[in-house]
């Protein structure tokens, strides 16, 4: 018992080890695509500011250089002390600055080529903005930021931005665009934090995605446990018939597809707990027949067995004169021959269903039905039995195989329909070939009372006799001995309901001989 139940525990494991596995691998594949979602929007919103802080420069810039470069020249520079140029009428330029228009988009700054601040707006609760300091000597305004200073120095007639993290919640975007025609900058400065993102994202992505992970993984779970049930049914059914219970059987709703009550059920699973009770029942079957054969074998091999011993007592105590004794030893010797006709049976049906390659040949299927129709003749006579032959006269009437052993089968089969068939009946042989299947189809029909639907699956089986009376001759392996002779041939038998005389219809099939390259 102790290597089932290590079976088991390393299957269990290994179950185990793949749920575990494909739930781990779902996480981590859901984990992926949750990280790229959030970069895929956390790039986004730096994107938008870096488009929305270079556009606002530029237009900046080519506002006040259309404005400082009028035909007129109501705009012109001042030189200050340290060499650097100011505007005159510097209140509209500082109109442009502080508009709302370019404000929405940050901090704007107006400076020159060494950073002096000419002006600037005013954010409403702009605090701590460290981008420009104050030098104590002239009082004025400098940009102090390297990276504004690098933007200025690399600006020329281009629009230049930089974007960093100003910290691990904010995110900011510093664009700078040279005024045309003069030694000026306009600067957009905007800082944003990512808290709204990463709500958004939350609320967006991130718990719906929770909630329809966890929602699947359950689902997975449930769905998983629902199909292994059948395995495990099944399992259970098949240890119990292992232990000698053939009473067992797979639940309806794991055998049946027309049962809806476990819809997780495959139709593969449905079709092997059908095949499973088919092969329980069909070994209950076969335990019962041995039951019965084991019985009528005891009375087959008891009878002549008594028979022998009693002659062979009344010979040896003087109770059978010597002039009888040769009439019961001819009676002795038909009761051994019963029995080694028994032994025979019963040794030949567990090996003829492996053909000898040596024992192989073509043959006439035609002249072969011919001949053993001859050879039953008294038989047929005796019972007054017509035999119609409809033999196919073409070339493909020629088989392959172990002839001795199919010509048994064809024996058997009329044999049997001998006895089922009353005085004055008909049998029926056909051939028929098949040259796409390559093989010859041959049926045997008589005009008895033929064979119970519910017994026609069973007739083939070893031990099964048709009439449990035991009025009818035989050991109950005749029909099973052609199925395995056949089987050796690879190929098939089956009894059906006569169409034409009414009676029992055995079709069986010959192999072509094979094909010459």
């Amino acid at each position: 018992m102790a290597p089932k139940a290590d079976s088991k525990r390393i299957s269990n494991n290994f179950a185990t080890f793949i749920v575990s596995f494909l739930v781990f691998t779902t996480l981590v594949v859901f984990a992926v695509l949750l990280f790229l979602s959030y970069e895929n929007m956390y790039n986004n919103l730096v994107i938008n500011i870096s488009n929305g802080t270079e556009l606002a420069a530029s237009d900046l810039a080519v506002d006040i250089s259309t404005t400082v470069n009028t035909s007129d020249g109501s705009f012109s520079f001042t030189k200050d002390n340290d060499g650097s140029s100011n505007f005159t009428n510097s209140r509209i330029i500082e109109r442009f600055v502080s508009s709302s228009m370019y404000r929405e988009s940050g901090a704007v700054y107006l400076v020159n080529s060494s950073g002096r601040i000419l002006c600037r707006s005013k954010l409403v609760g702009e605090n701590g903005d460290a981008i420009a300091t104050t030098e104590p000597s002239s009082g004025k305004s400098y940009i102090a930021d390297d990276d504004v200073l690098s933007l200025i120095k690399g600006a020329g007639s281009d629009v230049v931005s930089t974007v960093g993290s100003k910290n691990s919640g904010y995110v900011t975007s510093i664009s700078c665009a040279n005024v045309s025609g003069t030694d000026y900058y306009c600067i957009v400065k905007n800082t944003e934090s990512t808290g709204s993102t990463r709500a958004e994202y939350i609320s967006v992505i991130f718990l719906p995605a929770m909630i329809a992970m966890v929602i699947a993984i359950v689902l997975y779970a449930v769905f998983v446990y629902l199909s292994l049930m059948p395995i495990k049914d099944i399992s259970q059914v098949i240890a119990k018939v292992s232990e000698g219970d053939y009473g067992v059987r797979v639940n309806r709703k794991f055998s049946q597809s027309e049962d809806f009550s476990n819809f997780a059920v495959t139709s593969e699973f449905t079709e092997m707990g059908r095949t499973v009770n088919n092969m329980i029942e069909s070994l209950e079957n076969q335990e019962h027949d041995r039951e019965i054969f084991i019985s009528s074998i005891a009375h087959d091999i008891r009878t002549p067995l008594t028979s022998i011993n009693g002659f062979v007592t009344a010979m040896l105590d003087g109770t059978i004169p010597p002039e009888k004794r040769d009439h019961y030893l001819e009676l002795i010797k038909q009761q051994s021959d019963r029995i080694r006709t028994l032994v025979t049976q019963m040794t030949e049906a567990s090996s003829l269903s492996h053909v000898d390659p040596s024992m192989m040949e073509e043959f006439n299927v035609s002249e072969m039905i011919i001949d053993i129709v001859d050879n039953l003749e008294s038989q047929l006579s005796g019972k007054q039995i017509k035999v119609i032959k409809s033999l196919d006269p073409g070339p493909g009437i020629i088989a392959y195989g172990e002839a001795q052993q199919l010509c048994r089968v064809i024996i058997n089969i009329i044999t049997n329909a001998i006895k089922f068939t009353p005085v004055g009946g008909i049998i029926k042989v056909t051939t028929e070939s098949d040259k796409r299947g390559r093989k010859i189809w041959i049926t045997i029909e008589d005009s008895g009372a033929g064979v119970e639907e519910s017994k026609r699956s069973r007739i083939f089986e070893s031990f099964y006799k048709g009439d449990p009376s035991r009025k009818v001759e035989g050991f109950g392996l005749g029909l099973y001995i052609c199925k395995q002779i056949l089987a050796g041939h690879r190929q098939t038998i089956v009894c059906e309901e006569g169409t034409e005389l009414g009676g029992a219809r055995f079709v069986f099939s010959f192999p072509y001989p094979p094909e010459k390259d």
